[in-house]
């Protein structure tokens, strides 16, 4: 497990799945993240929002949301991560 700090806030990366992560954008209030990972020819979207976790982890981090997506194309990746960045308008 690996913490990476993204737009001021920290985010736990599980990376014994094998998904490696090729980008990651914010939206434009910094409440919404989208990540796209990649195995293989696969490509994953997952969706995050910024808030807080347990008392004892302290600061904002991105809670991972339940739905997510798989696709085999890159920019049918993009355009999904952009969609979910886009509800936050």
């Amino acid at each position: 497990m690996d913490v990476i700090e993204i737009a001021g806030a920290n985010l736990l990366r599980d990376a014994a799945d094998g998904w490696q992560l090729q980008a990651s954008v914010v939206s434009q209030d910094r409440t919404r993240l989208a990540c796209i990972l990649r195995v293989g020819q696969r490509f994953r979207v997952e969706r995050f929002l910024r808030g807080h976790m347990r008392p004892q982890w302290h600061g904002e981090w991105w809670l991972q949301q339940p739905q997510h997506s798989i696709t085999d194309s890159g920019l049918q990746a993009h355009v999904l991560a952009d969609e979910w960045l886009a509800a936050a308008g």
